[in-house]
């Protein structure tokens, strides 16, 4: 029997359930009981996502474990690693593994490349200040993303994991901060609250800078010292041991962040984050073979987002969905905007990524709402069903009411925790009744949504909780 071996990415705004699906995945590799290594690497992106699953523990108790540095693997005690593309925070990496070892006793292993970049509090202060000088916000989580890859491609101010467990990572740092000293000055990270209220940045006594550099300087330092000794030991040249579990026949989950419509160039600009999101970009940067994967793309029923980035069919009609689903960001605790299904989105994902299948999420949060569906956008009086680089002018064109209802009664699934023995017999029933088994609105959903598209959705989740989802045959 084949290995698993499988890259989960997000088609819209990084809310659909990645971190379900992959769990799904790594729940069948241990299924398996081959004796075969289980690894899930998270490939880019920083602690700006989340990803939430919940886990039936023995006593039967339905618990949420949210990621945000690590992956969804240390739920399930299986090996994790950190890819070279990730904005990586440290300290948060060693909160969620703490978490992990309380609730799951986890033991894995733990790889983490050494070309990885660290993610630092001046960052995330650097993030905050450029948004408070936007005339229009863009929404950033201000967990120090963009100005993070700023310093990745400036290149001599990009601090790699193996810096920063390394004997060097003083110097390193000091190097770093006096090379960024105007900008953070500026920001007011290093100037003395006297300085930041300089009118003229030309008149800053940079005497004071330095003594206040100096001082951030000891302070990060500090701060870090005992992180970087307890992560040392998980310092990796992580394209050799990728290669060594591909090798090896072991199975291999990979972990994307965010969503498509977030992807940096192919995003819409500019509110997009600033990593590349292609299953066939993260597999690249991991050394594996596009040959060896299967690529699966997360499409959640009804498209949500944060911020205040675009979306073609936002409408207050699904309010009542996002108020059932408990449409609030993993991260940010936002309140996620809904919208219509955006087929035109979803085929400009399958363009750039290859997809192999489709796990559609949520289904079970759409009761008794006619769904209508964007086939196409009318761009000041031109019809496409191409997507554009901005979403400015877009009306969506649609088509179609689907409309189903997969039991009487209960409606608010927005505490899945709550509800959970409630609905598992009924959830458990149309699992063994399989796809025929489910309301006929909700095949023809599906159905038509494939012939759309041109990708088979080969799974359909009506619950939260592990096992919960129809499969379905390509």
């Amino acid at each position: 029997m084949r290995p698993i071996r499988v890259v989960v990415a997000d088609l819209q705004g990084g809310d659909g359930g990645k971190g379900r699906v992959i769990d799904d995945f790594i729940t069948q590799a241990l299924e398996r009981d081959d004796g075969k290594r289980i690894l899930n690497p998270v490939a880019q992106g920083g602690d700006n996502a989340g990803h939430t699953g919940y886990v039936e523990l023995e006593s039967g108790l339905l618990v949420p474990f949210v990621t945000h540095a690590a992956p969804i693997g240390l739920a399930s005690n299986v090996d994790v690693a950190i890819g070279p593309d990730v904005a990586f925070t440290p300290q948060s990496f060693l909160n969620e593994l703490s978490q992990a070892v309380d609730l799951f006793g986890y033991n894995g292993r733990i790889l983490i490349s050494g070309r990885a970049g660290i993610c630092f509090d001046y960052h995330r202060k650097l993030d905050a200040w450029q948004e408070s000088l936007r005339s229009e916000k863009i929404g950033t989580t201000k967990s120090g993303i963009g100005p993070f890859y700023m310093d990745n491609a400036r290149r001599d101010t990009r601090i790699t994991f193996d810096d920063y467990v390394s004997d060097r990572f003083p110097d390193k740092l000091r190097k770093v901060l006096n090379l960024k000293k105007l900008e953070l000055t500026h920001a007011g990270i290093l100037a003395p609250k006297t300085l930041r209220d300089s009118v003229d940045f030309h008149d800053i006594d940079f005497t004071k800078v330095e003594n206040s550099s100096s001082d951030y300087l000891e302070e990060l330092i500090a701060t870090h010292e005992p992180i970087r000794k307890e992560l040392r030991p998980y310092n990796e040249l992580l394209e050799y041991r990728t290669k060594e579990y591909v090798d090896g026949g072991h199975h291999i989950a990979v972990e994307l962040r965010q969503g498509k419509v977030l992807h940096v160039t192919q995003g819409t600009l500019p509110d997009n984050t600033s990593s590349y999101l292609s299953p066939l970009d993260v597999l690249s940067s991991l050394c594996l073979r596009r040959r060896d994967f299967r690529i699966v793309g997360v499409e959640k029923i009804y498209p949500t987002r944060v911020g205040t980035g675009k979306m073609a069919t936002d409408t207050s009609d699904l309010d009542v969905v996002g108020e059932n689903a408990g449409e609030f960001g993993a991260t940010t605790k936002r309140k996620r905007r809904k919208g219509y299904p955006d087929w035109v989105n979803i085929s400009h994902a399958h363009l750039l990524y290859d997809l192999d299948e489709i796990h559609m999420t949520r289904a079970d949060c759409v009761q008794d709402v006619e769904m209508k569906i964007c086939v196409a956008y009318d761009i000041n009086g031109k019809r496409t069903t191409e997507f554009p680089i901005k979403l400015d002018d877009v009306e969506p064109v649609y088509v179609g009411r689907y409309q189903w209802k997969l039991w009487d009664g209960e409606r608010n699934l927005s505490d899945p925790v709550k509800v959970h023995e409630k609905l598992k017999p009924i959830r458990q029933s149309y699992i063994d009744g399989g796809f025929e088994s489910l309301p006929q609105g909700l095949r023809n959903f599906v159905e038509d949504h494939d012939n759309y598209v041109g990708v088979p959705t080969t799974a359909i989740y009506i619950g939260p909780a592990r096992g919960e989802l129809i499969r379905r045959s390509a």
